[in-house]
Protein backbone atom coordinates (compact mmCIF):
# COMPACT_ATOMS: atom_id res chain seq x y z
CA UNK A 1 0.00 0.00 0.00
CA UNK A 2 1.37 3.43 -0.94
CA UNK A 3 2.17 6.11 1.63
CA UNK A 4 -0.66 8.27 0.28
CA UNK A 5 -3.22 5.50 0.80
CA UNK A 6 -1.93 4.86 4.30
CA UNK A 7 -2.23 8.54 5.19
CA UNK A 8 -5.78 8.68 3.79
CA UNK A 9 -6.58 5.61 5.90
CA UNK A 10 -5.11 7.31 8.98
CA UNK A 11 -7.19 10.45 8.37
CA UNK A 12 -10.34 8.31 8.04
CA UNK A 13 -9.60 6.56 11.32
CA UNK A 14 -9.03 9.89 13.03
CA UNK A 15 -12.47 11.04 11.87
CA UNK A 16 -14.06 7.86 13.21
CA UNK A 17 -12.15 8.33 16.45
CA UNK A 18 -13.57 11.85 16.80
CA UNK A 19 -17.07 10.38 16.70
CA UNK A 20 -16.10 7.69 19.21
CA UNK A 21 -14.90 10.19 21.82
CA UNK A 22 -18.00 12.36 21.34
CA UNK A 23 -20.02 9.47 22.80
CA UNK A 24 -17.77 8.94 25.83
CA UNK A 25 -19.27 10.43 29.04
CA UNK A 26 -18.10 13.93 29.88
CA UNK A 27 -15.55 13.34 32.62
CA UNK A 28 -11.89 13.82 33.40
CA UNK A 29 -10.89 10.65 31.56
CA UNK A 30 -12.47 11.89 28.34
CA UNK A 31 -10.68 15.22 28.70
CA UNK A 32 -7.24 13.94 29.72
CA UNK A 33 -7.16 10.38 28.38
CA UNK A 34 -5.93 9.13 31.76
CA UNK A 35 -7.13 8.85 35.36
CA UNK A 36 -5.53 7.96 38.69
CA UNK A 37 -7.05 5.89 41.52
CA UNK A 38 -5.28 5.41 44.85
CA UNK A 39 -5.13 2.19 46.88
CA UNK A 40 -6.86 0.00 44.30
CA UNK A 41 -5.33 -3.22 45.61
CA UNK A 42 -3.81 -3.87 49.03
CA UNK A 43 -0.12 -3.78 49.89
CA UNK A 44 0.10 -7.47 50.83
CA UNK A 45 -1.20 -8.52 47.41
CA UNK A 46 1.32 -6.21 45.73
CA UNK A 47 4.18 -7.75 47.67
CA UNK A 48 2.97 -11.28 46.98
CA UNK A 49 2.77 -10.68 43.22
CA UNK A 50 6.16 -8.95 43.13
CA UNK A 51 7.75 -11.88 44.98
CA UNK A 52 6.08 -14.33 42.61
CA UNK A 53 7.54 -12.52 39.61
CA UNK A 54 11.00 -12.51 41.15
CA UNK A 55 10.80 -16.27 41.68
CA UNK A 56 9.76 -16.85 38.07
CA UNK A 57 12.59 -14.70 36.70
CA UNK A 58 15.04 -16.67 38.86
CA UNK A 59 13.63 -20.06 37.90
CA UNK A 60 11.85 -20.24 34.54
CA UNK A 61 10.49 -23.69 35.48
CA UNK A 62 8.09 -21.89 37.84
CA UNK A 63 6.42 -20.25 34.83
CA UNK A 64 2.95 -21.52 33.91
CA UNK A 65 2.89 -23.23 30.50
CA UNK A 66 0.33 -20.71 29.21
CA UNK A 67 2.52 -17.70 30.14
CA UNK A 68 5.57 -16.33 28.37
CA UNK A 69 8.48 -14.02 29.18
CA UNK A 70 9.44 -11.17 26.88
CA UNK A 71 12.82 -9.47 27.15
CA UNK A 72 12.75 -6.16 25.30
CA UNK A 73 16.51 -6.00 24.80
CA UNK A 74 16.34 -9.11 22.62
CA UNK A 75 13.25 -7.92 20.77
CA UNK A 76 14.76 -4.51 19.91
CA UNK A 77 18.30 -5.83 19.37
CA UNK A 78 19.64 -3.73 22.23
CA UNK A 79 18.27 -0.42 20.96
CA UNK A 80 15.13 0.38 22.99
CA UNK A 81 13.91 -0.40 26.53
CA UNK A 82 16.88 -2.64 27.23
CA UNK A 83 16.06 -2.80 30.95
CA UNK A 84 12.49 -4.00 30.52
CA UNK A 85 11.14 -7.54 30.68
CA UNK A 86 7.65 -8.87 31.18
CA UNK A 87 5.68 -11.97 32.04
CA UNK A 88 2.57 -12.12 29.85
CA UNK A 89 -0.56 -13.95 31.02
CA UNK A 90 0.89 -13.43 34.47
CA UNK A 91 -2.47 -14.21 36.11
CA UNK A 92 -2.03 -17.84 35.00
CA UNK A 93 0.61 -18.03 37.74
CA UNK A 94 -1.53 -16.59 40.55
CA UNK A 95 -4.94 -17.78 41.73
CA UNK A 96 -5.37 -14.54 43.68
CA UNK A 97 -4.76 -12.42 40.59
CA UNK A 98 -7.08 -14.61 38.53
CA UNK A 99 -9.81 -14.16 41.15
CA UNK A 100 -9.24 -10.40 41.13
CA UNK A 101 -9.77 -10.37 37.37
CA UNK A 102 -12.87 -12.56 37.65
CA UNK A 103 -14.34 -10.14 40.23
CA UNK A 104 -14.50 -7.51 37.43
CA UNK A 105 -13.68 -4.77 39.95
CA UNK A 106 -11.19 -3.25 37.54
CA UNK A 107 -13.16 -3.83 34.36
CA UNK A 108 -16.38 -2.44 35.83
CA UNK A 109 -14.60 0.76 36.84
CA UNK A 110 -13.01 1.17 33.43
CA UNK A 111 -16.29 0.55 31.60
CA UNK A 112 -18.07 3.07 33.83
CA UNK A 113 -15.45 5.72 33.07
CA UNK A 114 -15.46 4.98 29.34
CA UNK A 115 -19.13 4.23 28.74
CA UNK A 116 -18.30 1.22 26.54
CA UNK A 117 -17.91 -2.51 27.16
CA UNK A 118 -14.35 -3.78 27.13
CA UNK A 119 -12.58 -7.09 26.53
CA UNK A 120 -9.56 -7.96 28.66
CA UNK A 121 -6.93 -9.25 26.23
CA UNK A 122 -4.08 -9.99 28.64
CA UNK A 123 -2.52 -9.22 32.01
CA UNK A 124 1.25 -8.92 32.25
CA UNK A 125 3.82 -8.20 34.93
CA UNK A 126 6.40 -5.67 33.79
CA UNK A 127 9.83 -5.38 35.39
CA UNK A 128 11.60 -2.10 34.59
CA UNK A 129 15.13 -1.47 35.87
CA UNK A 130 16.65 2.04 36.06
CA UNK A 131 17.45 3.27 32.55
CA UNK A 132 18.11 6.84 31.40
CA UNK A 133 19.56 5.94 28.00
CA UNK A 134 17.34 3.53 26.06
CA UNK A 135 13.79 4.43 27.13
CA UNK A 136 11.47 4.64 24.16
CA UNK A 137 10.44 8.25 23.62
CA UNK A 138 6.87 9.51 23.15
CA UNK A 139 4.69 7.01 21.31
CA UNK A 140 1.25 5.51 21.10
CA UNK A 141 0.66 1.78 21.46
CA UNK A 142 -1.51 2.08 18.39
CA UNK A 143 -3.20 4.79 16.39
CA UNK A 144 -7.01 4.91 16.16
CA UNK A 145 -9.11 2.94 16.82
CA UNK A 146 -8.10 3.22 20.49
CA UNK A 147 -6.93 0.53 22.85
CA UNK A 148 -6.73 0.87 26.62
CA UNK A 149 -4.48 -0.13 29.50
CA UNK A 150 -4.72 -0.25 33.25
CA UNK A 151 -1.52 -0.03 35.28
CA UNK A 152 -1.24 -1.07 38.93
CA UNK A 153 2.04 -0.28 40.65
CA UNK A 154 3.43 -3.15 42.73
CA UNK A 155 6.27 -1.00 44.05
CA UNK A 156 6.31 2.61 45.22
CA UNK A 157 7.02 5.10 42.43
CA UNK A 158 7.60 8.22 44.51
CA UNK A 159 9.34 10.46 41.99
CA UNK A 160 10.39 10.66 38.35
CA UNK A 161 13.68 8.89 39.07
CA UNK A 162 11.58 5.79 39.93
CA UNK A 163 10.25 5.61 36.35
CA UNK A 164 6.56 6.62 36.45
CA UNK A 165 4.21 6.20 33.52
CA UNK A 166 4.20 9.65 31.91
CA UNK A 167 1.77 11.18 29.40
CA UNK A 168 0.97 14.38 27.58
CA UNK A 169 -2.60 14.77 28.73
CA UNK A 170 -5.31 15.33 26.12
CA UNK A 171 -3.24 14.24 23.14
CA UNK A 172 -5.63 11.39 22.34
CA UNK A 173 -8.10 14.02 21.07
CA UNK A 174 -6.22 17.32 20.80
CA UNK A 175 -3.12 16.28 18.89
CA UNK A 176 -4.65 14.65 15.83
CA UNK A 177 -2.75 16.89 13.40
CA UNK A 178 0.55 16.14 15.16
CA UNK A 179 -0.26 12.42 15.22
CA UNK A 180 -0.83 12.49 11.45
CA UNK A 181 2.40 14.45 10.91
CA UNK A 182 4.29 11.86 12.94
CA UNK A 183 2.67 9.04 10.98
CA UNK A 184 3.66 10.64 7.67
CA UNK A 185 7.22 11.19 8.88
CA UNK A 186 7.45 7.61 10.12
CA UNK A 187 6.09 6.15 6.88
CA UNK A 188 8.58 8.10 4.76
CA UNK A 189 11.48 7.15 7.02
CA UNK A 190 10.65 3.47 7.53
CA UNK A 191 9.93 3.93 11.25
CA UNK A 192 7.11 2.51 13.41
CA UNK A 193 3.96 4.54 12.80
CA UNK A 194 3.34 4.60 16.55
CA UNK A 195 6.43 6.77 17.19
CA UNK A 196 5.26 10.24 18.30
CA UNK A 197 8.61 11.86 19.10
CA UNK A 198 9.24 13.92 15.95
CA UNK A 199 6.35 16.34 16.46
CA UNK A 200 5.42 16.79 20.12
CA UNK A 201 2.98 19.34 21.61
CA UNK A 202 4.52 22.26 23.47
CA UNK A 203 2.94 21.01 26.66
CA UNK A 204 4.67 19.47 29.66
CA UNK A 205 4.19 15.77 30.26
CA UNK A 206 2.50 14.55 33.44
CA UNK A 207 4.36 11.85 35.39
CA UNK A 208 2.04 9.60 37.40
CA UNK A 209 3.95 8.88 40.57
CA UNK A 210 2.21 6.75 43.17
CA UNK A 211 2.37 4.05 45.81
CA UNK A 212 2.11 0.28 45.46
CA UNK A 213 -1.52 -0.60 44.78
CA UNK A 214 -2.31 2.63 42.93
CA UNK A 215 -4.13 2.35 39.59
CA UNK A 216 -3.81 4.33 36.36
CA UNK A 217 -6.34 4.01 33.54
CA UNK A 218 -5.19 5.18 30.12
CA UNK A 219 -6.13 5.25 26.47
CA UNK A 220 -3.10 4.18 24.47
CA UNK A 221 -3.62 6.67 21.64
CA UNK A 222 -2.34 9.20 24.19
CA UNK A 223 1.26 10.38 23.69
CA UNK A 224 3.11 8.57 26.50
CA UNK A 225 6.39 7.04 27.64
CA UNK A 226 8.20 5.55 30.58
CA UNK A 227 9.82 8.52 32.27
CA UNK A 228 13.41 8.93 30.95
CA UNK A 229 14.66 10.18 34.35
CA UNK A 230 14.38 6.62 35.72
CA UNK A 231 17.67 6.37 37.61
CA UNK A 232 16.69 4.66 40.87
CA UNK A 233 14.69 1.57 41.91
CA UNK A 234 13.29 -1.22 39.77
CA UNK A 235 9.63 -0.67 39.01
CA UNK A 236 7.19 -3.59 39.09
CA UNK A 237 3.78 -2.96 37.56
CA UNK A 238 0.77 -5.00 36.46
CA UNK A 239 -0.50 -4.03 33.02
CA UNK A 240 -3.98 -5.00 31.83
CA UNK A 241 -4.61 -4.81 28.07
CA UNK A 242 -8.18 -3.88 27.08
CA UNK A 243 -9.92 -3.50 23.72
CA UNK A 244 -13.41 -2.32 22.81
CA UNK A 245 -15.88 -5.21 22.77
CA UNK A 246 -17.78 -3.68 19.86
CA UNK A 247 -14.74 -4.00 17.59
CA UNK A 248 -14.19 -7.71 18.31
CA UNK A 249 -13.81 -10.60 17.97
CA UNK A 250 -10.04 -10.36 18.31
CA UNK A 251 -7.27 -12.77 17.36
CA UNK A 252 -5.26 -14.59 19.98
CA UNK A 253 -3.13 -12.19 22.02
CA UNK A 254 0.51 -12.75 21.08
CA UNK A 255 2.28 -9.51 22.03
CA UNK A 256 5.80 -10.26 23.25
CA UNK A 257 5.50 -13.94 22.35
CA UNK A 258 8.31 -15.59 20.46
CA UNK A 259 7.22 -16.48 16.93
Amino acid sequence: MSTVKKIIGAIYRELKDTLFWMKVPNNSFKEKGVSFHSNFIDEDTCNELKDLAENIFLDKQELNKDSWINIRERETKGKVDTKVKAIFSFNKNSKKLDEFIESRKLQNLFEKVLGYELILRNCCLQYDEPDTETKRSFHTDNNPPPSFKAFIYLTDVDETKNGPFSVIEGTHRKARYLRLKNIYYNLTNNLPTSNMDKYVPSKLETPFCGKKGDLILSTQTLFHRGNPDHSEKTRYVLIFYFSLKKDGPYPEFKLGKAS
